[in-house]
């Protein structure tokens, strides 16, 4: 199993508002995708940011992990 598909077991497996009687199934899984999507955002600018000021990492390392441009990473990341 890879990382990927392990990481897409756990986004299937969460549910937060599936079940909530107010809303469609499609909305709520909507809504569960959006709280994942801001959780890991916010996850990853945290690390980002304290590897690059505490530890050392470079922003072309932290960038070349992301999958994104180091200046990208820069302008997301650094506070």
């Amino acid at each position: 199993m890879s990382a990927e598909s392990n990481a897409r077991d756990h986004i299937h497996a969460f549910r937060w508002w599936v079940g909530n009687p107010e809303m469609t199934r499609a909305e709520a899984e909507l809504r569960d995708l959006a709280a994942l999507r801001e959780a890991v955002e916010y996850e990853i600018a945290m690390h980002a940011h304290q590897v690059a000021t505490y530890e050392g990492i470079s922003w072309a390392t932290i960038a070349d992990a992301l999958s994104i441009s180091p200046a990208a990473a820069r302008r997301r990341y650094k506070r």
